[in-house]
């Protein structure tokens, strides 16, 4: 297949998709490695660790009402159809649940301690429920679960984007990077 039959994503689905892969990767890293900041910078680092999970949210919301509206482009064949286009659907979709799933299960955590979630520092929503430990444990481990399981899917998702364009050498990844090298597809305007 040539480059110029490639048809891409769109402008506005590729900063979607990448800024929320940016949030993603730093809001993991600050919620794994927060514990070995200093005790005086863990207020602010947990205050960006739900910020960036909240911009998550309110991004997948974006992401899937644009989706809707502008569908993806098809799939392109390879080797491996019709499995690998099944199971790239169905890993697309898994990252749009494990996105909802995950600062939902953020914003609960926050709620079994008793705290308010801040809302960019705007605003805050004060907690329904009265501090929970026991429950607020619980949750903390759904929590840690989704965001790891969240990053290895990812991780998947991005090992999968490279295998196909330097194992199959199709134009797969070509089609929703940011920067159009010489060559590529004008791609879709969505």
């Amino acid at each position: 297949m040539q480059n110029s039959e490639i048809a891409g994503y769109g402008p506005t689905a590729k900063v979607l998709h990448w800024l929320a892969a940016l949030c993603i990767v730093l809001a993991w890293l600050l919620g794994t490695f927060i514990d070995d900041f200093p005790k005086s910078a863990e207020p602010a680092a947990l205050f960006a660790h739900m910020s960036l999970g909240l911009t998550v949210l309110a991004l997948v919301f974006v992401r899937l009402g644009w989706r809707f509206g502008h569908p993806p482009p098809e799939l392109l064949p390879s080797a491996f159809s019709p499995w690998a286009e099944r199971a790239a659907i169905l890993v697309h979709w898994l990252l749009y649940a494990l996105m909802l799933a995950l600062p939902i299960t953020g914003i609960v955590l926050q709620f079994t301690r008793g705290q308010p979630v801040p809302l960019f520092g705007l605003a805050e929503i004060a907690s329904p429920w009265a501090r929970d430990r026991a429950l607020s444990r619980s949750v903390h481990e759904i929590h840690e679960l989704l965001a790891d399981s969240l990053l290895i899917v990812a991780t998947l998702h991005a090992l999968a984007a490279i295998a196909h364009h330097y194992v199959l050498k199709d134009g797969t990844l070509r089609r929703m990077m940011l920067v159009r090298h010489q060559g590529a597809a004008s791609g879709r305007h969505s």
